[in-house]
């Protein structure tokens, strides 16, 4: 309580009051409602779930394997059985930019998840190459892709034996 007191009278003093950190047991009874049925209803772009599945298997006969193309992370090589065939595929360029049109498998990307969230987190969306160069610029100063050894450079996995999944 004495802290708090003086916090208040700093903040009368500096015009600045600043919050006071949780304690760690009120951090662990914290909660939040959740779990209420909501209906939404929004406009979405049409995707043809073919175009994955094409673009897997170019990947595989071309002998590129699932890994993703930014990063390197290979599903199958990290999860075993569960992660054979697991990649998700990525617009280069965004659907809404492009409009109505025919998508080609040049169009796509085979991405691992948290990159593809990393793409997508704030525009300007970068380029599955783009965020490969940061990757690599980020790897260079100490840091590295868990799923790699320190010493290996980022690089494609060999082709995977297991067909791909289906679309999900």
């Amino acid at each position: 309580m004495a802290e708090v007191a003086q916090r208040i009278r700093d903040g009368i003093i500096t015009g600045d009051f600043q919050a006071l950190p949780p304690d760690a047991e009120e951090e662990d009874d914290y909660s939040a409602r959740e779990g209420r049925l909501l209906i939404r209803r929004h406009r979405s772009r049409e995707r043809d779930q073919r175009l994955r599945k094409r673009k897997i298997d170019a990947a595989l006969r071309q002998g590129h394997g699932l890994a993703c193309e930014a990063c390197g992370f290979d599903f199958e090589a990290t999860y075993g059985v569960r992660g054979a065939g697991y990649i998700e595929c990525h617009h280069v360029v965004p659907l809404h930019e492009v409009g109505e049109g025919r998508t080609k498998l040049r169009d796509l990307a085979l991405i691992c998840s948290n990159c593809h969230r990393m793409i997508h987190r704030k525009a300007p969306w970068p380029t599955p190459e783009e965020l490969r160069r940061l990757i690599e610029q980020t790897t260079q100063g100490g840091a590295r892709i868990s799923s790699q050894p320190l010493s290996e450079p980022i690089t494609t996995n060999p082709p995977s034996r297991i067909s791909p999944s289906p679309t999900h």
